[in-house]
């Protein structure tokens, strides 16, 4: 409808100019002329004409293009580059480096020596990590050795192994090599372990949050004194079903004002 109007309109105007053009070599008077010339300047501004303008028709079609906005990567290119960081190759040694081991040494009353290794897993990989210890004197003489394996150490969890050492050992040489873990079996972010004060000690609470049966597990007792570990207690624990909690009591015969609880998956 639009195309018909404009057609229209231009063939009034056109008609009114040749009108002109043709009086105004046949004799007409001078005001007739000058009349018609006004009729057509009227009609013109009336209804315009239909000449295209180059430049408002490029304005035109521009106007009606759907905005560009600044070029940025699109969305699922960020997620894909998170997502390669994430899937970043598995190197033992890199993921070493996020993974903070924490010492604790012990002597009991009987003169029974222990070494403790937390592990904090800060890296981007559930790992399994296998530890293997030397233990040597005060003389440089090696005492033995010994090696155990910690499973499903969840990227972001915390967990343990724990020796009993030579009565003489004065030195321990550790090593300790990452493997990424396919997580089989019981996951130590799905267990809850907490501690609470109680005579002679702590009541310790273990429930399995996970919706599978929990077995194969050991905890650790820490018990501080300040900064000073004063006793510790670790042993199996029962298997849990889904949805399932214990308490332990958990006797530490010196004074302590901390304790600290650590899961374990065992091999």
């Amino acid at each position: 409808m639009k195309l018909k109007l404009i057609s229209k309109t231009a063939a009034i105007v056109m008609a009114a100019a040749v009108a002109v053009a043709s009086l105004s070599g046949c004799g007409v008077s001078k005001s007739e002329f000058n009349s018609l010339k006004e009729r057509v300047a009227a009609l013109e501004d009336m209804y315009g004409t239909d000449i295209p303008n180059t430049a408002s028709s490029g304005s035109n079609r521009a106007s009606k293009a759907t905005p560009r906005p600044t070029e940025q990567p699109d969305r699922d290119d960020r997620d894909s580059d998170d997502d390669d960081k994430s899937k970043e190759k598995f190197d033992s040694d890199t993921v070493g480096e996020d993974i903070d081991v924490i010492e604790y040494d012990y002597l009991d009353d009987d003169g029974k020596k222990f070494a403790f290794f937390v592990f904090d897993n800060d890296s981007a990989f559930d790992v399994d990590a296998d530890i293997s210890i030397e233990c040597k004197d005060s003389s440089d003489k090696n005492l033995g050795k010994d090696s155990k394996t910690l499973k499903n150490l969840e990227s972001g969890q915390r967990s343990y192994v724990g020796f009993e050492l030579d009565k003489d050992t004065d030195t321990i040489v550790r090593t300790v090599d990452y493997k990424e873990s396919s997580l089989r079996g019981t996951h130590i972010s799905e267990i809850g372990a907490r501690a609470a004060r109680a005579q002679g000690g702590v009541n310790l609470t273990v429930t399995n949050n996970g919706a599978d049966d929990a077995d194969d597990l050991k905890y650790l007792v820490i018990f501080f004194d300040g900064s000073s570990m004063t006793g510790f207690d670790s042993n199996d624990l029962p298997n849990l079903k889904a949805g399932e909690n214990i308490t332990l009591p958990s006797v530490c015969y010196d004074d302590f004002d901390r304790a600290d609880v650590f899961i374990s998956v065992t091999d």
